[in-house]
């Protein structure tokens, strides 16, 4: 991901099986950085990362970089704001979070979702350096397989896409 700008949706799971008896809650989420030394001449700078957990895909079409992080997007169920310090040594600019040792940033999760058909993770880096990265960030999201019955199941198909209820 480019620093000060959106990320693909990256598509984490995806189950289209007819079997409408499963289904699966994220139990935790984890976002950390894979390149944290880049020579992109950079002096010392903060990096703020933001992302998103969610059961369908969104259009970036528009997409204000805030609706990333929207509790009230029914799609959304997981969330993270994060800040870096970016610090240059010699020729090299490097991540750091402040921890000793560095920690994975961990999301908030909603507590009442369900994942019946998939899952993405959607994020945007924003920094206020005057020269950007292109980084590889690390994830991990660990899933709990629920035993559901069709019914509910068929539920929260339709309660995990996107609807438009005010036309």
């Amino acid at each position: 991901m480019d620093d000060n700008a959106l990320s693909a949706q990256i598509p984490l799971f995806e189950y289209e099986a007819n079997d409408l008896t499963k289904g699966w809650i994220v139990e935790a989420a984890y976002i950390w950085p894979r390149t944290t030394r880049k020579t992109a001449g950079t002096a010392h700078a903060h990096m703020q990362i933001c992302a998103s957990l969610q059961t369908d895909q969104v259009g970036t079409t528009g997409y204000d970089f805030a609706d990333l992080v929207n509790a009230s997007d029914n799609r959304q169920i997981g969330w993270l704001q994060s800040g870096y310090l970016i610090r240059q040594d010699g020729s090299d600019d490097y991540l750091s979070n402040g921890s000793n040792p560095p920690n994975p940033a961990k999301f908030v999760i909603d507590p009442e979702h369900i994942i019946s058909h998939g899952l993405w993770l959607q994020a945007y880096g924003n920094t206020d350096a005057d020269a950007t990265a292109t980084r590889t960030w690390n994830y991990m999201v660990l899933l709990r397989p629920k035993k559901m019955a069709p019914s509910e199941t068929i539920l929260h198909l339709i309660k995990n896409v996107a609807q438009d209820i005010t036309n």
